[in-house]
């Protein structure tokens, strides 16, 4: 804390300031200086009356916004606090604080030297009013839709679905969450977040090169047409669910080979219920090896 000497109606005064650390830009750009004040090396009692001007520099300079005047100031045991507001003049270059300092409706304002220097606080001011690029790292929380911008929202991404070891995966054509490899050194091509199909017609087309759950509720008869994408050995999981009506059939497309254990494929007929197919691509065909019913 600098100490500074200041005559004053031929008292000798010794006068230390300083800016206790809260701004508070909750409602406005006002914000509450702490100071402390000293007479003749002891603590100050009394009433004062202070200006503060906020300048651009520690020695002349230009004077930025209005002089703030506080008159019939309390200081006891040498503290005060007044609350200042300079407006939005916190534009992130530096700000020096220039007080001056009478006994309350007495005599000339004596300005003390030197100038204070602001620290951070106050300039969360600017906060309120920023312009331009702001670095990524600086940002948190939930940006509001209307302020968005041009960012684009990825229906296919659901952040707030990853749990702990998956990370988000870009295919090509869309994102999806995936998980780690064993080693952390970097994704495998995993995909836990079902890919919605949908209906052309009465057909269902799946794209195997998005993902390897693929979900559908069913709101009429339809043939789940042959996967086109797949890599060979890719497994691939269906999660076919029954809308509010219900009663809805499935009919697969001519590459599905079903087996001895799974001669056929019935979907549960209850309203809102699904079922679950899985098959496993081995060249042009796709093997069915599970089904399970009812969830």
């Amino acid at each position: 804390m600098s100490t500074r000497h200041l005559l004053l109606a031929g008292t000798a005064i010794f006068c230390g300031l300083f800016a206790m650390g809260n701004s508070i830009f909750a409602q406005d750009t006002a914000f509450t200086y702490q100071g402390r004040l000293a007479n003749a090396g002891q603590p100050a009692n009394g009433s004062y009356d202070m200006t503060f001007a906020l300048f651009n520099a520690v020695t002349g300079g230009s004077q930025v916004g209005n002089t703030n005047t506080v008159t019939a100031i309390g200081v006891t045991n040498g503290l005060f606090t007044v609350e200042l507001d300079f407006g939005g003049n916190f534009p992130g270059a530096d700000r020096w604080l220039e007080i001056g300092v009478r006994p309350a409706g007495n005599g000339t304002f004596t300005i003390l030297s030197p100038r204070q220097k602001f620290t951070a606080t106050p300039y969360a001011i600017t906060a309120g009013n920023l312009t331009g690029g702001l670095p990524a790292i600086q940002l948190s929380g939930i940006v509001p839709a209307a302020q968005a911008g041009s960012l684009t929202n990825h229906s296919d991404v659901v952040v707030a679905g990853l749990t702990a070891g998956q990370v988000l995966i870009y295919n090509g054509t869309v994102w999806a969450n995936g998980l780690l490899s064993a080693s952390g050194s970097g994704p495998t091509p995993s995909n836990n977040i079902p890919v919605t199909l949908a209906y052309s017609g009465t057909n269902v087309p799946v794209n195997a090169s998005l993902g390897t759950h693929f979900r559908l509720t069913a709101t009429n008869n339809f043939l789940l047409q042959n996967p086109a994408g797949a890599s060979d050995a890719q497994r691939m999981v269906f999660e076919i669910i029954q809308d509010a009506t219900g009663g809805r059939t499935m009919f697969l497309g001519n590459a599905f080979r079903l087996g001895t254990d799974i001669p056929a494929v019935n979907l549960t007929t209850n309203a809102g219920r699904r079922d679950f197919l899985t098959c496993v691509c081995s060249g042009t065909n796709f093997y069915i090896l599970g089904l399970v019913k009812g969830y």
